[in-house]
């Protein structure tokens, strides 16, 4: 982080999103605080999983926007496809390469 951007608070509003301190990898978005913002509830990015962590151990993401940060995907990842409708498939079938 760069140092106008780098965020030394230790009060956040529901729905900031945050980052731990330690591993920057861990993040995700506030969703309640207890003891007076001593702790914040935190979901976690890419789950339904809500951990409170102490404010001091926190700090804004440097770039808050509505969604979190894209990740990469797969290369081996094929889009498109859409797997609810059923296909007969036989030898010959195009099936995108999914099968």
């Amino acid at each position: 982080m760069s140092e106008e951007t780098q965020c030394d608070c230790t009060c956040f509003d529901e729905g900031d999103w945050v980052e731990s301190r330690l591993n920057t990898s861990v993040f995700g978005i506030v969703v309640g605080e207890g003891d007076f913002g001593r702790y914040y509830n935190v979901q976690l990015a890419g789950s339904m999983e809500i951990k409170p962590f102490y404010a001091v151990t926190l700090r804004h993401m440097a770039v808050q926007q509505d969604e979190p940060p894209l990740q990469a995907a797969d290369d081996n990842v094929i889009r498109g496809v859409d797997f609810t409708k059923n296909r007969r498939l036989t030898p010959k079938s195009e099936t995108e390469g999914v099968a």
